[in-house]
């Protein structure tokens, strides 16, 4: 099953600041000065991404998210990582 990381963490963002979809959809967006994303705001849109796609953003990746861009990169690679991992199903033979 193929997740849309992108579009979830859109809807996150409309979720937490409140604003239009087309604005947090612009992947150039800057979360602190385009959408008045602080600090906090911030924890809770990575906590709210892990819990929907029952991943871990290591805090050091967390700190690096400026950008729309950013939030969706940083989400991308651990639902990667763990749609590999799932057992794939057998046949019976």
């Amino acid at each position: 099953m193929s997740v849309d990381t992108a579009a979830l963490a859109v809807e996150a963002l409309v979720r937490v600041t409140g604003r239009p979809r087309e604005e947090c959809a612009r992947r150039e967006a800057e979360l602190d000065r385009d959408l008045g994303v602080d600090s906090l705001s911030l924890l809770e849109l990575v906590v709210i991404l892990q819990t929907r796609l029952a991943i871990s953003v290591p805090d050091e990746v967390t700190a690096r998210i400026r950008t729309v861009a950013d939030l969706q990169d940083a989400v991308a690679p651990p639902v990667a990582a763990a749609s590999s991992s799932e057992p794939t199903p057998r046949t019976p033979s």
